[in-house]
């Protein structure tokens, strides 16, 4: 298990566009590439594709828009956007900037510009979801009206004063990410704040107590093949 604290002040605000690799292939993670981005006011990323991995990324702080062909989404964090293997896809960030966690499987560095002219492509397009309602005391779906997961499943859970849950690594490789609050690693009697994450490979296992509330846990599920 590798634990990360911290994070936000890898990207602390400096009014421009920055980006950090916390879980991937570089770090010996097997299935999925995390990365933290701080997202300047008004910066834009244009529409793009990833041919070969399922993409979802979370919206820590700010607001903006996820956009798609003919369609732009508002953002207000807490929330997150599910991206289907090789949909286009781009971002533009509100008045004050935002920070979001993005995660891909498999890890996929190649980015291709998507030209506006081309005809868009069919359902399934973008998947956004609020997490401010988020469900207490459990893990749920992130995405509960995606038909199926391919290489990616997000969960999320909001824990009250002292509610634990279990962040178990089954068949897949699993991150967690302290999105708000903090909670206690009980087995190993650790603490991670906001935004702290650990990466948990397939057959691990560990739970999570609430020492804040809320408390918004992030935990995604990634695996080598559907």
């Amino acid at each position: 298990m590798e634990i990360l604290e911290a994070l936000g002040d890898r990207v602390a605000e400096r009014g421009e566009l920055q980006r950090v690799v916390i879980f991937g292939p570089e770090t010996g993670a097997r299935h999925v590439s995390a990365v933290l981005v701080r997202v300047p006011a008004g910066h834009e990323f244009p529409l793009h594709t990833h041919p070969r991995s399922e993409d979802c990324f979370f919206v820590l702080s700010g607001a903006g828009h996820a956009i798609e062909p003919g369609r732009s989404l508002p953002l207000v964090a807490p929330a997150a956007v599910w991206i289907p293997v090789g949909h286009p896809h781009g971002l533009a960030a509100g008045s004050t900037g935002l920070l979001e966690v993005g995660f891909q499987a498999p890890a996929d560095p190649t980015a291709v510009p998507f030209d506006a002219r081309q005809k868009a492509p069919a359902n399934p397009g973008l998947l956004v979801s609020d997490l401010r309602s988020a469900a207490r005391g459990e893990w749920v779906p992130v995405f509960p009206s995606r038909r199926e997961a391919r290489y990616l499943d997000a969960y999320h859970a909001m824990l009250g004063p002292s509610a634990c849950v279990v962040a178990e690594a089954r068949d897949f490789e699993l991150v967690v990410v302290v999105a708000s609050g903090a909670v206690e690693l009980t087995g190993a009697a650790r603490r991670l704040d906001a935004i702290g994450a650990l990466c948990l490979s397939r057959g691990s296992s560990t739970e999570l107590r609430a020492l804040q509330s809320p408390t918004l846990l992030l935990g995604v599920r990634a695996r080598a093949t559907a």
